[in-house]
């Protein structure tokens, strides 16, 4: 009997260790999901919902309603994956007390009026980014269409085909 009560005591005892390892990455995997959904889940929800008004603004309402429908769902689905991927790759890499200090700076006042106010689409602030951004994005495009150069390996271009004589 002495022996029984011994051996189940070892098993607790070294069960502890495991249990409270256990209970640690399930924290920190809840204080990751919370971090992600009050972040960054939150930025892209308000930057996928103007992009979609945007959208399906010059489209008949009826198709607007199946756009808005067939994309919402799609975001609820890419949502889902990456709150789930993400809570889990940051509760890998931060402690839980990391976590937590995190959360402390979002949740900050100062820095949620930051963030309210990159938020806001009709912001003098998104206006100043946006303009910004897409015309880098354009020059990146102008410049990748006119790179017609060739590159090593690639093969010769074929001869320009003379142009056609115009019609008499």
């Amino acid at each position: 009997m002495n022996r029984l009560i011994a051996t189940l005591c070892l098993g607790v005892t070294l069960s502890l260790p495991v249990a409270a390892h256990a209970d640690d990455a399930a924290d920190r995997v809840a204080a990751a999901t919370s971090l992600v959904n009050k972040t960054l889940i939150k930025n892209l929800q308000t930057g996928f919902n103007v992009a979609l008004e945007k959208t399906v603004a010059p489209m008949p309402e009826a198709r607007a309603e199946a756009v808005r429908k067939e994309l919402t769902d799609e975001f609820e689905k890419q949502r889902g994956i990456m709150v789930e991927g993400l809570s889990k790759e940051y509760a890998e890499k931060f402690s839980l007390a990391e976590l937590k200090h995190l959360d402390e700076i979002y949740s900050d006042p100062t820095y949620l009026k930051f963030q309210t106010m990159n938020a806001d689409p009709k912001s003098s602030v998104t206006a100043i980014s946006q303009n910004s951004v897409t015309k880098l994005l354009n020059m990146l495009a102008v410049a990748s269409a006119t790179d017609n150069t060739p590159k090593p390996g690639d093969p010769p271009l074929p001869p320009a085909a003379a142009p056609a004589p115009a019609p008499k």
